[in-house]
């Protein structure tokens, strides 16, 4: 398998591996779709690529567009063709950056939140995100929220 770097990457597959990192929560645990991966990926690359965060959200502000949303599971395609992550089987549980035993709080359309299997890369392109100025206030929003959550299941007993 050849050795892949951010910038060998589409800006959708490095912005979606970059957006893995981040350890989002699950959405329905957090109470909210702006813990979604395909909507976070969404504003990152739109916030990157023109500063704005909405060009591929629907017009509720939450869910994306359908043609983002063919973008990304292009990616995610991808991603798998290249050894770099892994879809999910359908029902699976989803977990901040791959699937941990017992987490049966949100379950996701395996398009949407692949597992990483490459985290060295996955963490280059978080770093590539946090980089780029429109995006860093955003991300790093959604990163410490994502804190909140975890920190508010765990003592809940997640994870014991």
């Amino acid at each position: 398998m050849p050795a892949y770097q951010p910038e060998d990457l589409d800006p959708i597959e490095r912005a979606l591996l970059g957006v893995l990192s981040v350890g989002l929560p699950p959405s329905r645990a957090a109470g909210s779709d702006t813990f979604r991966v395909d909507h976070v990926t969404a504003v990152v690359v739109s916030l990157a690529a023109t500063g704005e965060r909405g060009a591929h959200l629907a017009e509720d502000g939450v869910r994306v567009t359908a043609e983002f949303r063919a973008r990304l599971r292009a990616a995610v395609e991808s991603l798998a063709e290249k050894g770099l992550v892994v879809q999910q089987a359908a029902g699976m549980p989803a977990a901040a950056g791959g699937y941990e035993s017992g987490l049966q709080l949100d379950l996701v359309d395996p398009d949407e939140h692949p597992v990483v299997l490459d985290r060295y890369l996955s963490q280059l392109c978080m770093e590539h995100l946090f980089n780029i100025p429109a995006v860093y206030p955003y991300l790093m929003e959604r990163y410490s929220a994502s804190g909140e959550v975890w920190r508010r299941l765990r003592a809940g007993g997640y994870g014991e």
